[in-house]
């Protein structure tokens, strides 16, 4: 009996390990047939996908002895008479010109902006209370050594209003400098990108896209000037036994340029502002429509006609309190403002306006702004100035790459808006850092000449026109 039951035992056991088995293999199989599909489809990516690249950014920077300084002067004084202070700053301004003809600089080599004159106030205690005035003006000097440099920053520690608040080197002839800096830049990026590709076990191709620009640091930090250059390079990575055809494909480069250039205003905008305050909110609303009427009068005299002139509606509002110690609903008066904008035809008429009204106590200068009538078809030329530099530099990057130029295929202005090709995104511009040269600027309000005595000569009389390109070339 119990025989019989071994048997039993062993023939189910035995079938048990047959269906496993046959189970394990079916299982086998389809790992197998699995694995194949991946193998095929992971080839078939791999034949299908881009050819690998490496991205390397390289910078190079060499100094040069500054043939020009800028000095950034600046003069500002405070007064509780507008009339005293108004003449002061006359004799100031004549006492830097003096100062400066002594030492041969002539007053062409010298821009100044606009006075500017405003009211000076104080918030303690909740209560508005005027101070007195408060005149700045600034002007900006180029010489051709730093002997002379330095002869006027001693010349001006003897004057306590007039400040030399920086001073900034520069090369004249930069363009001619710059291709040696950007060859250097160039034979980096390769360097590096080669280091990078052997690393991986493999060799550089094409260059698929470059960026890249080269410009002259300004601030003064001895008798040099600092040419920079900065290149972003992309290139392809071969594997080593690959035979390297002639790509069809196009290398592209990118490259911009900013130009500013100075023009003769021809026309001017003067900004003042009637500002009045009282305890009576109506009686003040009358008192500044009788002012405001009283100033056009005085236009008037200077034969201005009214559709030159945009005066806003009277602003009548609360006076505000920034001092911690107001209280709640303590009541400080009103306070009224109206704006005027005055457009001229020449410059004598803007400085015979600011002599007329620069005086008043209630009267609020914001300066005079010089402005072109034909800016639009100067903007256009300093578009061709800057394509045409944008141009050179490109061909500098050219033969630091070992190619030539061969087409724009794109350009932009710089403040375009359209959806960004997919090359752009390979060229990080961001990795600038300081090699960013933007020079702050005043717009509209600087000038070149010079002066002569009175306030009325201080209105700027040349317009900054800037033009921006970005072009994206294709070398060979």
């Amino acid at each position: 009996m119990q025989n019989k039951v071994s048997y039993v035992v062993i023939i189910v056991l035995a079938f048990v390990c047959l269906v496993l088995s046959m189970k394990l293999g079916q299982q086998c199989n389809v790992a197998e047939s699995q694995k194949s599909t991946t193998s095929t489809e992971l080839a078939t990516v791999a034949e299908k996908s881009p050819v690998p690249t490496v991205a390397v950014l390289a910078r190079e920077t060499k100094n040069f002895y500054a043939d020009e300084y800028v000095m950034s002067i600046g003069l500002t004084m405070l007064g509780a008479d507008k009339k005293v202070l108004y003449k002061k700053m006359s004799d100031r301004r004549a006492r830097l010109f003096e100062i400066l003809k002594s030492l041969g600089i002539p007053e062409s080599s010298v821009e100044q902006n606009s006075v500017e004159l405003r009211k000076e106030w104080s918030y303690d205690d909740g209560k508005s209370t005027f101070l007195g005035f408060r005149s700045e003006q600034s002007f900006s000097v180029h010489v051709k050594s730093r002997a002379l440099q330095r002869s006027i920053s001693q010349a001006l520690s003897k004057e306590p209003e007039l400040e030399i608040n920086n001073t900034k080197a520069q090369l004249n002839n930069v363009s001619a400098l710059q291709a040696e800096v950007v060859k250097k830049a160039c034979e980096k990026a390769f360097a590096k990108a080669e280091n990078y590709a052997r690393s991986a076990g493999r060799k550089l191709g094409r260059i698929v896209v470059v960026g890249g620009d080269v410009d002259q640091d300004k601030s003064l930090k001895s008798d040099s000037v600092s040419v920079k250059a900065y290149v972003n390079l992309e290139m392809e990575m071969l594997a080593r036994d690959e035979k390297v055809e002639p790509s069809k494909k196009p290398t592209l480069l990118y490259v911009q340029s900013d130009e500013r250039g100075k023009y003769l205003a021809d026309k001017y905008v003067a900004n003042f502002r009637l500002q009045m305050v009282g305890k009576d909110k109506e009686k003040l609303y009358k008192l500044m429509e009788s002012r405001g009427a009283a100033l056009l009068g005085r236009l008037d005299s200077l034969e201005i006609p009214r559709s030159n002139v945009v005066d806003s509606d009277i602003d009548l509002r609360k006076n505000m309190s920034y001092s911690s110690k107001r209280l709640l609903g303590e009541f400080y008066g009103y306070a009224a403002s109206k704006r005027f904008s005055v457009y001229l035809k020449s410059s004598e008429t803007a400085r015979t306006l600011v002599d007329l009204l620069a005086l008043d106590k209630d009267v609020e200068f914001d300066g005079v702004v010089p402005r072109l009538q034909n800016e639009d078809s100067l903007s256009a030329e300093m578009a061709l100035v800057a394509g045409k530099n944008a141009m050179a530099k490109a061909n500098v990057f050219a033969t630091g790459l070992g190619m030539k130029v061969d087409r724009v295929i794109f350009a932009n202005d710089g403040n375009a808006k359209r959806v960004d090709p997919l090359w752009r995104g390979a060229v990080a511009m961001d990795e600038l850092g300081d090699l960013v040269f933007e020079e702050s600027s005043y717009g509209f309000q600087s000038l070149l000449g010079g002066v002569s005595g009175g306030f009325g000569a201080t209105i700027a009389d040349s317009v900054d026109i800037k033009a921006r390109v970005n072009y994206v070339i294709e070398l060979k």
